[in-house]
């Protein structure tokens, strides 16, 4: 069940409360975190344990009034004159990019109204529930299938590594003082994207730098480097840069890839669906894999491990492994975090990195991009540059994609050692350049259309930017090509 449309509805309702309780003030849905959204007041203004109650309950009152939630359209100049006189961040600006003049709203009740970037609830009896609770700097707007659920469940801590991260990709922002995808369209449309671009860059070295100085100051106790992270996160391109910091440092690495270790493809259980399921780590050959890395640790040589993925078997080749006095082991795959894999190896004592493109910039104060998107965006341009997919197999794969990381990555995040975020201040007006024209070849009567067309309105919303400036050693070049990596 897709419960986006539920999500952005209830987010309205919060900004509706917000802007008659805190009057004159923007509210900031900032990013998505474990069930919810985490919010806070533009300029981090302090709000309190009794203001988070009061809209809370000022949301619940608002669902028990006779108002309604209704879809409208208004002209871009009716938008513009509302936006300007509203307390927001961008709003006015993407009100001017707006691709048509008639633009949709959604309304609820008749004083509040906002232009509709995607598709809403406006049945209000199908609403999820939801709860408001304090969480660091702002608070947490939380949503739950069940009445039960949203009442037991435990208040979350804010010591969680993802949201540590989080918090430093949010500080960067500030200190560009780049906070909507609006911020960058000026910096493109003045030319100075340049200086931006670098430190968004330099933000990657630095943090991939500092990953391997840890990794080599506890060599020889650890050795293997597990890599893990969802569709489009750029493992492969963080994992090549990654090496050459260790190179820098002395090391160097033998690679294994997971993909090398699935069993033979009449063994793999298939989905829901009826598909083979090779996103399960019931589908690796777990015992294989971890014999092998034992084998390489006590100095021994291994075949090079190769699946053949048109005949669905895998096999040894003939060319061997072995490690030097200063290698190191790096392991990629989208399981690398699961304990099922680490416990399997035993006493071997794993550097665990989980890397993802968790995107930094809103659409406006309520409207966020969501990470989801960037990353089907990165697959969009890959998928039909180097994969020979069209755009609309890309959009109607994903689903599969998304569950399938729920059930296999997601879940063990937190057990990483390292985090890396893959994403750039910088790539939405890249990748736009890439995207647009292919959305535009979903056919209408597909069923994917209304998905290209929401992310279609994202990015006619982004001003794109001349990709030749993207470094070659970039992780934005796995997908829109030209990297000086070979894949």
């Amino acid at each position: 069940m897709n419960i986006a449309p539920q999500k952005a509805t209830i987010t309205h309702i919060l900004t509706k409360v917000f802007l008659e309780t805190k009057k004159g003030k923007a509210l900031v849905v900032e990013h998505s975190y474990r069930d919810g959204y985490f919010c806070h007041i533009a300029g981090w203004e302090e709000i309190s344990e009794d203001d988070i109650n009061r809209l809370e309950k000022g949301m619940l009152q608002w669902l028990k009034s006779p108002e309604q939630i209704s879809i409208s359209t208004k002209t871009r100049a009716e938008v513009l004159k509302h936006m300007l006189a509203r307390p927001s961040v961008s709003k006015a600006a993407n009100t001017k990019k707006w691709p048509t003049d008639n633009i949709p709203i959604i309304m609820l009740g008749s004083s509040y109204w906002d232009y509709l970037l995607e598709p809403v609830e406006i049945n209000k009896e199908n609403l999820l529930h939801f709860r408001l609770e304090k969480f660091n700097d702002g608070f947490l707007l939380r949503f739950f299938s069940n009445k039960e659920s949203c009442q037991k469940s435990s208040i979350l801590s804010d010591q969680s590594k993802l949201f540590q991260i989080i918090e430093e990709i949010v500080q960067m922002g500030d200190i560009l003082e780049l906070s909507t995808i609006n911020h960058v369209n000026e910096l493109v449309n003045s030319g100075n994207i340049r200086q931006m671009l670098w430190v968004a860059e330099g933000f990657h070295e630095k943090r991939i730098s500092q990953i391997a100085d840890k990794i080599v100051n506890e060599f020889p106790s650890k050795r293997v480097i597990s890599i893990a992270g969802p569709s489009s996160s750029g493992k492969t391109t963080f994992a090549k840069r990654l090496g050459i910091q260790l190179r820098v440092n002395g090391f160097k690495t033998v690679s294994l890839s997971m993909d090398d270790f699935f069993i033979d493809r009449e063994k793999i259980v298939t989905d829901s669906s009826g598909n083979k399921d090779f996103e399960t780590i019931k589908a690796m050959d777990v015992v294989l894999l971890a014999q092998r890395i034992q084998t390489l640790l006590s100095g021994g040589q291994i075949p090079k491990r190769s699946f053949d993925f048109k005949t669905g078997i895998g096999h040894d080749t003939q060319e061997t492994v072995q490690l030097g006095e200063w290698d190191l082991i790096m392991l990629e795959g989208i399981h690398g975090l699961n304990p099922s894999l680490t416990k399997s190896l035993g006493n071997t004592k794993l550097h665990r990195i989980y890397v993802s493109a968790i995107t930094q910039l809103n659409i406006d104060s309520n409207h966020r991009v969501s990470t989801s998107d960037n990353r089907l965006l990165r697959r969009l341009v890959r998928d039909h540059l180097f994969r020979g997919y069209s755009p609309e197999d890309t959009l109607e794969r994903w689903k599969s994609v998304r569950e399938g990381e729920e059930r296999n990555i997601f879940p063990f995040q937190e057990e990483a050692d390292f985090m890396f975020n893959s994403s750039l201040l910088y790539e939405l007006s890249v990748l736009a350049k890439f995207a647009r024209p292919l959305l535009k070849e979903v056919s209408g009567q597909s069923p994917v259309k209304a998905e290209a067309e929401r992310l279609e309105l994202l990015l006619a919303l982004v001003e794109p930017m001349d990709e030749d400036l993207v470094p070659g050693i970039s992780i934005l070049r796995e997908f829109i090509g030209k990297s000086d990596f070979h894949y």
